[in-house]
């Protein structure tokens, strides 16, 4: 199957929709081109996206979005018809991608449905990273009280105080070799995410542990 022209592909995608839209995916094209004429085989999302935000286009958190797919799409099909990605083997077994691709002749629809399987295989693998966090990572139930009926008050339970092996099991999860092999980056505010930019751990988290961690 020959591949698929993107500046076609672009044209497809600018009919019918808001002038706003149509100049972000000229955008998000030019940018592509330039990056092909000096000599980049870089088409990635964060770089793309960047360049983008910079001209005044689509970031790479809203092209790493729903609504950017139509980017992401053209994106793909760009890097492709470049060779920028390599080529997959004659006798690769067929996956799920291509049993849903087959068939399916529409450029837009395929590079669309090609996303989606990619974000459905992500969420996957976030999944059974939680997963495996859940097992190896101690829950604290800190500055645990018990009632004193004699005094009145409530007093510090020492349930609450950490072991090495606790310490171990904190340390192990917010260490950034364990981000880095899920895939995950840090914030300053400890917000963790996937490298599509969806949230795991809300802000707050790698900070409180770490406050956990210095007071132990």
């Amino acid at each position: 199957m020959a591949t698929t022209d993107p500046s076609k592909l672009l044209e497809q995608l600018c009919l019918n929709v808001h002038p706003r839209k149509e100049a972000s995916l000229r955008l998000i094209y030019r940018l592509c081109e330039e990056q092909h004429a000096r000599g980049s085989r870089d088409f990635s999302i964060a770089t793309i996206g960047r360049l983008s935000h910079e001209a005044g286009g689509p970031s790479a958190p809203a092209i790493r979005n729903k609504t950017g797919d139509d980017y992401k799409a053209l994106m793909k099909v760009f890097a492709s018809s470049v060779g920028s990605k390599p080529k997959k083997s004659a006798d690769r077994k067929p996956g799920v991608c291509d049993e849903l691709l087959e068939g399916v002749s529409d450029p837009v629809l395929r590079a669309r449905i090609g996303i989606l399987v990619a974000e459905l295989a992500s969420a996957r693998g976030q999944l059974i990273a939680l997963r495996h966090l859940a097992n190896t990572t101690t829950v604290l139930r800190l500055d645990e009280r018990v009632e004193d009926p004699a005094e009145g008050h409530k007093e510090p339970d020492s349930i609450g105080h950490l072991s090495t092996q606790e310490k171990m099991a904190l340390e192990r999860a917010i260490s950034p070799d364990t981000l880095a092999h899920w895939g995950w980056s840090s914030e300053a505010n400890g917000r963790v995410r996937t490298d599509t930019g969806q949230v795991v751990y809300p802000a707050g988290y790698l900070t409180a542990i770490r406050k956990v961690l210095a007071a132990s």
